[in-house]
């Protein structure tokens, strides 16, 4: 019986915190950061934008007024469109639209797949920053002015992503993208955050010369290596980027998150093996982070099989603890994340949005965990159908 009631005293301290606890943890820590707001330099740094593109004639033009509208010097920014080998007219659009006096160019890469393609553009830079941007990411005018002022904030940042939000999807990924995001706030406030997001990002040329070949998500892989380094990833309030291709239906919104899902678990788990490397903030982080992606559906099962054992041998009174103990943790960290704002408006969600949320993130973890051994991707995908258009850019803030 005492091993019985041990285990369930263990599983119920270890799923609040894979659930509550880490989250109330930084909060906690974050009461006592100093952090220096960022503030525009007095001169601005030479700027590297590479933009990755292959057979997007339908949103390249719109990419590109997008760029065009950015506010920062011309003399101190160039942007690189590496393209795969479109097939379609993307190419055309393009040269026929680039006008000479521009600093903008397109290179023809000899290989598709965004991380080959990222690769043979980065010794061609001449910026110090590099800033990767995706074609269906829609930027506020002065995104580049914010990231390069959060870089200016402290030599140890080294990669700085943009807030990303999709524009036009389901309640549930709109939940599902302010849940993130509040967390990644959370963890930048308080030392460094854990990963960026790909529509839009920064990095140090002096953090990494190339990817390796068989990375699939560059967001993830750049955020773990700069922290397992010892240096700072920032997620700005301020740089602010729209994604606008977003799950439309429920099958493209599993389908989309388990890519996602199977991405963030590789490259998490390319980097265990340098847990000892990392600082003390950090182990606790990715640690976390992997035990959330690895085990958190599979305790939660065994708990509740656990707690139902207990419950014939009438231990009621340990089950009932046991779940005030874990319902007030929930309530704890729902006043957290109700007390981090977002940039823009904010959304209400119904609690159907929010269970849904809950009950599908618990089916992608159990999926994702259980194909990992037997699927595989690279960074070259389909992608989900387009939804906004440029007319939707997000406003300034």
């Amino acid at each position: 019986m005492w091993l019985l009631e041990l285990l369930f005293f263990g599983l119920t301290l270890f799923i609040g915190w894979m659930m509550f606890g880490y989250f109330l943890f930084i909060a906690f820590k974050g009461l006592f950061q100093n952090r220096k707001e960022p503030a525009f330099p007095e001169s601005w740094p030479m700027i590297s934008v590479i933009v990755p593109c292959f057979n997007e004639q339908s949103q390249i033009l719109d990419k590109l007024n997008d760029l065009r509208a950015l506010d920062y010097p011309s003399d101190c920014l160039e942007v690189v469109f590496a393209d795969g080998g479109s097939t379609d007219e993307t190419l055309a659009i393009l040269e026929n639209a680039l006008n000479q006096e521009e600093p903008f160019r397109v290179i023809r890469c000899p290989r598709k797949g965004k991380i080959n393609q990222i690769n043979f553009a980065l010794p061609q830079l001449r910026g110090d920053l590099v800033i990767n941007t995706d074609v269906d990411a829609r930027l506020s005018s002065d995104a580049l002015k914010w990231i390069v002022a959060e870089f200016e904030a402290s030599p140890d940042i080294r990669v700085v992503g943009a807030y990303s939000h999709p524009l036009d999807t389901l309640d549930l990924e709109h939940y599902y993208w302010d849940a993130q995001n509040k967390g990644r706030f959370l963890e930048s406030e308080v030392w460094t955050a854990s990963i960026v997001i790909a529509q839009c990002y920064g990095f140090r040329r002096s953090l990494l010369s190339a990817f390796p070949e068989d990375v699939v998500a560059d967001d993830i892989y750049i955020a773990y290596l700069a922290n397992t380094l010892g240096y700072r990833t920032v997620y700005s309030r301020h740089a602010i980027s729209r994604e606008t291709r977003s799950p439309q239906t429920y099958a493209e919104f599993l389908q989309h998150k388990f890519r996602k899902g199977n991405a963030f678990l590789r490259e998490s788990l390319r980097f265990l093996y340098r847990l000892p490397e990392m600082d003390t903030f950090c182990k606790l982080m990715h640690g976390t982070r992997i035990a959330q992606q690895l085990l958190l559906p599979w305790m939660l099962l065994v708990w509740a099989l656990v707690a139902g054992s207990l419950l014939t041998l009438f231990r009621v009174d340990l089950v009932f603890f046991a779940i005030l103990f874990l319902l007030l943790l929930l309530l704890l960290t729902n006043r957290v994340f109700a007390s981090v704002k977002l940039p823009g408006d904010p959304r209400h969600y119904s609690f159907s949005a929010v269970l849904k949320s809950f009950l599908m993130t618990l089916l992608l973890l159990l999926m994702t965990g259980l194909s990992y051994p037997f699927f595989r991707q690279s960074s070259s995908y389909a992608r989900l159908p387009a939804g906004m258009t440029a007319s939707d850019k997000p406003e300034t803030v």
